[in-house]
């Protein structure tokens, strides 16, 4: 029997951050902040790519059976427990043998397999989301690497769930805040869209700022 969705959602609800804010906030809590507390977004060649992947992934509504798979994109979810929304690329409803189904969702994501657990905390907090509006437990979910077009199981342990929960905290103490964070310099920081606007390696180092700040409003 298809499972029925039941958001109960309270009028809060709206004000809820977006699911991939916890995406953000694990690759960086600065440009988190950046991006979901000041408004400030700028487009690069990775950002632009990823936009159409998702797009061409969601087809909003879209749904469709095959050999007793039911499959959903662009599926909204709410999580009162997390306090976040947003869609689902993909769910799959797989069969069971007493006729239930069992949701199983799946993130696509254009690079390959990062060293950092920002796309497995989006991934569980779909499956939390999904679990609370349908009333059943989710094992696994799974993520979609675009460009190799290889798709990789994750489960969903009781620590990935507990990192899930302490992130999605992490986040509304974030968007709390009236000041962004101080960055932290990685090797990452020059893919980022908002380099130039963010200077990690200028803020990050005090007396370098100091004499950029001085160099600047020093009458010539």
């Amino acid at each position: 029997m298809p499972l029925a969705l039941t958001t109960l959602a309270p009028a809060d609800s709206d004000t809820y951050p977006p699911l991939s804010a916890l995406n953000d906030l694990l690759f960086c809590p600065r440009r988190c902040f950046m991006h979901r507390v000041e408004g400030v977004w700028v487009e690069n060649a990775h950002t632009t790519a990823g936009s159409f992947d998702h797009r061409r992934a969601h087809r909003a509504g879209e749904s469709n059976a095959e050999g007793g798979l039911r499959t959903v994109r662009g599926l909204w979810v709410v999580s009162h427990t997390l306090r976040v929304a947003g869609d689902c690329d993909l769910v799959e409803f797989h069969p069971r043998a007493d006729g239930a189904e069992v949701p199983c969702p799946v993130e696509y994501k254009r690079g390959k397999r990062r060293r950092w657990d920002n796309d497995e905390v989006q991934l569980c907090a779909q499956a939390i989301a999904l679990e609370e509006m349908l009333g059943v437990a989710i094992p696994a979910g799974a993520i979609f690497h675009v460009k190799s077009k290889r798709r990789r199981e994750v489960p969903l342990s009781p620590q990935l769930r507990r990192d899930t929960v302490a992130a999605a905290e992490r986040l509304h103490q974030l968007l709390a805040q009236t000041v962004a964070p101080a960055p932290v310099v990685h090797p990452k920081c020059k893919q980022c869209s908002l380099y130039s606007l963010c200077l990690p390696e200028l803020i990050a180092a005090p007396s370098a700022y100091r004499r950029a700040a001085e160099a600047l409003f020093r009458p010539s």
